[in-house]
């Protein structure tokens, strides 16, 4: 894979921590080093885990039993009851360790603010709460202005 494609699979799956399904576990519980994850849950609640890496460690945590059984209530899942437990070992771990660094962003990538309601370009009328700044492989940009929010709210319902 080249180094634009990994950095932006590693920056998705930071978001998993920093906005996502771990953020409440991770993030907001304060271990803010440069890190990244998925969280999992089986569809019939018998197997939750998170598996969470640094730049220079990958650290797996799995809930469940030998013999399936349900163990977990409904949105009970990895990032709830599995990601506690990977930030108290990675706390543990980076109590004695220095800060790693991030991950190095290659230059070629490209930015855009985008109206994360709809994939489009965001313009100075998509509320603010919808509005990031992303990155994007060239050529894979969006091109096009916000066509839903416009000025006086007329525009195309989402």
């Amino acid at each position: 894979m080249d180094p634009e494609h990994t950095w932006l699979m590693v920056d998705m799956m930071k978001d998993v921590i920093q906005r996502g399904t771990a953020f409440t576990a991770v993030w907001k519980a304060g271990f803010t080093l440069p890190a990244a994850g998925k969280t999992g849950t089986t569809d019939d609640y018998t197997d939750a885990w998170f598996i969470g890496y640094t730049p220079e460690l990958v650290t797996g945590v799995w809930v469940g039993y030998d013999i399936p059984q349900r163990i977990l209530e409904h949105n009970a899942g990895g990032g709830k009851i599995v990601a506690p437990a990977w930030t108290a070992f990675m706390r543990d771990v980076y109590d004695r360790r220095p800060r790693p660094p991030d991950w190095v962003r290659p230059d070629s990538l490209i930015t855009r603010e985008v109206d994360w309601s709809n994939g489009y370009l965001a313009t100075p009328f998509c509320p603010q709460e919808v509005r990031h700044w992303d990155w994007f492989y060239p050529g894979t940009e969006p091109s096009q202005a916000c066509p839903v929010h416009a000025p006086f709210g007329i525009g195309v319902s989402p």
